[in-house]
């Protein structure tokens, strides 16, 4: 169980604002209860036990699920969506939406507190959970009213695929022509003596109070987004990163760019270190690790343990290796290039296959599978340059290959030509902060076409959102030189 005995404050101790907030946060969490009712909007209410016929089956009101039930349903299938947690998904109830509320939060008390004579700037981890909570409520109530506008059905329950056109949800029974699996992902557990001691990032996002340190043992994204963002809250932060770097999919000189920048906010750094054990002491927690090529034992004492190391498909309890669908060796369903499994009537998406685990990935699955299977031939999205982010403190944009990445694919580094620009934001000369942002293109030499785009910065993420289309087009240095800038932008510094 992890160890979130610091979460709940005592009632007797608790202020007036926290009791206050506990109570809007228990309003948040009612309203988007209260949302979450079976809703048939064709055919009115069936009684239970009775077995209804469908188009198609959706396991899962995660993004690519609630994409593609939509999507069916405005093409006139007769859709039935089977849920059993809150709409919306890991991304709205445990990921990015609450995820970049809390960054936004840690971002601007950050700035505010270096500006002028400011004399606030730390934000309160109780007070931002409210509104977290209030935008989830507000959005799960939005899915489901856009849901209900399409006329998909919307079944609260476990489901169970009990045939290759049959699902079965508590006593109900449905027949469906298609069924489609868009279960998701979940935290990987930590699999060493005393892993359960650890909490997840499912976990982060129900804490009403903050532990006063934390041990983050990963290296991904994740590790690196709540690392970032804990310790903007004042928790103290040390990191256990198996690997020699953070990021492993990122180009490599924006990850180190990063591990020094959280170095200097407090982040304590310890690279090469594989976690053995975590032991239960004195009310905290001690994880043991040690490092590469050295066999002594390090122990390091926190009041909270978090594991980031990857999420892992999350299938199992379909039934649906019963009907012979087959495990991928990432633990994935396995699926042809049109999603579907071994089964043709079954289908799957989204983080419950391999590839890229995106929240617009899930969604650009399930709308052009809907479309492929319900009479319309969409055009499929480009999966090769997707952009990327991590919401850290400062926050990490991608789009295209790394220069690793790019060097391997033409067989000999002169072939490759990188551009690196650092800078201090005018927003970090305001706060008073040094801070140096990051931009790095990469560049076949030959050509001057732009291969890959990488930046660090705040701004970052939603400047690579639209730099993605540039890259996408073939855009080359040449033009990106030859274009006029907005003045004074962070965007610029893209241009030469």
């Amino acid at each position: 169980m992890c160890n979130a005995a610091f979460a709940p404050p005592q009632e007797a101790l608790m202020t007036k604002r926290q009791a206050r907030s506990t109570t809007e946060r228990q309003s948040a969490r009612r309203a988007s209860t209260e949302q979450a009712v079976e809703h048939v909007p064709r055919r009115g209410r069936r009684k239970p036990g009775a077995q209804r016929e469908a188009d198609f089956v959706v396991i899962g009101a995660g993004s690519g699920g609630v994409a593609a039930a939509r999507r069916a349903a405005t093409l006139g299938a007769r859709v039935v969506l089977v849920e059993r947690d809150a709409i919306g998904g890991t991304c709205i109830n445990r990921g990015c939406v609450p995820k970049k509320m809390l960054s936004y939060g840690a971002s601007l008390a950050a700035v505010l507190s270096g500006c002028l004579s400011h004399t606030g700037g730390k934000e309160d981890w109780s007070d931002a959970i409210v509104r977290v909570n209030a935008e989830m409520a507000r959005l799960h109530v939005a899915y489901t009213h856009r849901l209900q506008q399409a006329g998909v059905e919307l079944l609260r329950g476990d489901a169970t695929v009990s045939a290759a056109d049959q699902v079965q949800v508590g006593a109900e029974t449905i027949r469906a022509k298609r069924i489609l699996i868009a279960t998701g992902a979940r935290p990987r557990a930590l699999p060493v003596p005393g892993g359960e001691l650890a909490c997840t990032s499912d976990d982060v996002f129900t804490w009403q109070s903050l532990p006063a340190s934390l041990v983050v043992i990963g290296s991904g994204y994740v590790a690196v987004e709540q690392a970032s963002i804990l310790s903007r809250y004042g928790v103290k932060v040390e990191m256990l990163v198996r690997e020699e770097r953070l990021l492993a999919r990122f180009d490599h000189e924006v990850a180190e760019a990063l591990a020094e920048a959280l170095a200097a906010k407090g982040v304590r750094l310890h690279f090469n270190a594989e976690v053995t054990l975590l032991n239960q002491a004195n009310g905290a927690i001690d994880v043991c690790y040690r490092q590469h090529g050295n066999d002594r034992i390090q122990t390091v004492r926190a009041q909270a343990a978090l594991a980031a190391i990857g999420r892992d498909p999350h299938w199992d309890g379909l039934g649906l290796e019963a009907l012979g669908i087959a495990k991928t060796q990432k633990g994935g369903i396995q699926v042809d290039r049109s999603l579907r499994t071994k089964v043709r009537s079954i289908h799957a998406i989204g983080d419950v296959i391999d590839g890229l685990h995106l929240t617009p990935v899930a969604g650009a699955q399930g709308r052009w599978l809907a479309d492929r299977l319900f009479g319309r031939r969409g055009d499929r999205a480009d999966f090769d340059l997707v952009p990327t982010a991590v919401f850290c403190e400062p926050a990490i944009g991608s789009v295209g290959l790394t220069e690793h990445a790019a060097i391997a694919a033409a067989g000999k580094p002169e072939r490759i030509h990188t551009v690196v620009r650092r800078f201090v934001s005018l927003e970090n000369r305001f706060a008073g902060s040094e801070q140096a942002s990051m931009v790095k293109l990469v560049v076949n030499a030959r050509s001057g076409r732009v291969l890959g785009a990488h930046m660090m910065d705040n701004a970052a993420p939603e400047i690579m959102q639209a730099f993605a289309v540039a890259v996408r087009l073939g855009v080359k240095l040449s033009h990106l030189q030859t274009t006029v800038q907005l003045h004074p932008t962070v965007a610029e510094e893209l241009f030469g």
